[in-house]
């Protein structure tokens, strides 16, 4: 496994976007039973889960990128490249960056690239922001995630259902003097392990072509990945970095299930302090999970992130670690999005 390194990069903000409407325990209970959504909540650590009914993906991203840019720390202007990651784009084509774009009012001279990967996406995208920067071919990058799972989920597949969330992330990325250290991996043969697949069609009655079918979860398989490459992984960039499990200030996993979490924390050898499990109330949110805990992390911004780990898992079936040093960047709180009206344009924003 390479350790690789991007340097000249810095992370200066990061921020989520979630859906305003909850659905917990008595939701899950209408469709499941009670007995069963206790058992799969007490093994899971999620007793609820943010799900939106109207929302696009682009709506939840457009927020996200909102709320980090009211904070002031640049102006839409300054933007010259905007990367979104999605598994669920409001449209096959174009993509949700150039609604994304369109909506901040970015420059049109800014690099806009659509990336469609999950749970491992965060950390993928870091190193293509990181490598833009980092060559000279963007000064200022807004780095989004984003997916409305929910909308793709069989409604009576208890396992995904009590499982997956829906958010939307963004993360602002400049010239600086800090590195991305980084290990990647994939192996496609474990693709049908969580997958959703597209049936194409040819209908002389209808205007459709295609149709996605619902996320398919290979429980087990998915389990017996994560066990096997996340510990080898974590372990083998601690060791290239001239780390421990002790030395480390943070380690960010992406945020699965509360089992799974637990059991990997014991297995790398890391304080139950220093690898935070924030997926009650929000769900497993993808390519989103990681930044979701960043911006809601009490440490971010202080002296105790110098040495963050993040590591993202999952589709594909893929993996990637990256240390990280956040010590200078500011966590923004989560906005809140509601539904939208039926008629409305936009979601209004109800800052957290």
């Amino acid at each position: 496994m390479t350790m690789h390194t991007i340097s000249g990069v810095a992370v200066r903000a990061v921020t989520a976007a979630l859906p305003e409407r909850s659905v917990g325990l008595d939701g899950f209970a209408e469709l499941f039973g009670a007995k069963e959504v206790a058992r799969i909540a007490k093994s899971t650590g999620i007793e609820s889960v943010r799900e939106t009914q109207t929302l696009h993906t682009s709506d939840l991203v457009i927020a996200a990128c909102r709320n980090l840019l009211d904070q002031g720390l640049c102006a839409a202007d300054d933007i010259d490249g905007l990367i979104v990651v999605t598994q669920t784009p409001d449209s096959w084509a174009p993509g949700v960056g150039y609604i994304v774009q369109q909506a901040l009012g970015l420059p049109q001279h800014c690099l806009v690239i659509n990336v469609t990967a999950g749970c491992s996406g965060y950390v993928s995208a870091l190193v293509q922001a990181g490598a833009l920067i980092s060559a000279g071919a963007c000064k200022r990058i807004l780095l989004c995630t984003g997916d409305v799972t929910t909308r793709i989920l069989d409604e009576r597949d208890r396992h995904v259902k009590m499982l997956f969330g829906d958010a939307a992330s963004a993360t602002l990325l400049e010239q600086g003097d800090g590195s991305f250290e980084f290990v990647c991996g994939t192996d496609g043969s474990g693709r049908e392990a969580l997958v959703s697949d597209i049936a194409y069609t040819r209908d002389a009655d209808s205007q459709a072509c295609a149709s996605i079918r619902c996320l398919q979860m290979d429980g087990t398989a998915v389990m017996n990945f994560a066990l096997a490459r996340v510990p080898q992984t974590v372990k083998a960039l601690l060791e290239d970095t001239g780390l421990s499990p002790e030395s480390l200030d943070l380690l960010v996993l992406h945020q699965a299930n509360g089992f799974m979490l637990n059991y990997l924390r014991r297995m790398i050898g890391v304080a139950p302090e220093k690898m935070p499990v924030d997926i009650d109330g929000v769900g497993n949110t993808s390519s989103t999970s990681i930044p979701i805990v960043l911006s809601r992390h009490a440490a971010v911004g202080t002296p105790q992130a110098q040495h963050v780990v993040l590591c993202g898992f999952g589709a594909g079936l893929s993996w990637g670690a990256m240390k990280v040093d956040l010590r200078q960047t500011r966590a923004v709180a989560p906005c809140f999005v509601p539904e939208k009206a039926e008629q409305a344009d936009a979601p209004a924003r109800v800052q957290a």
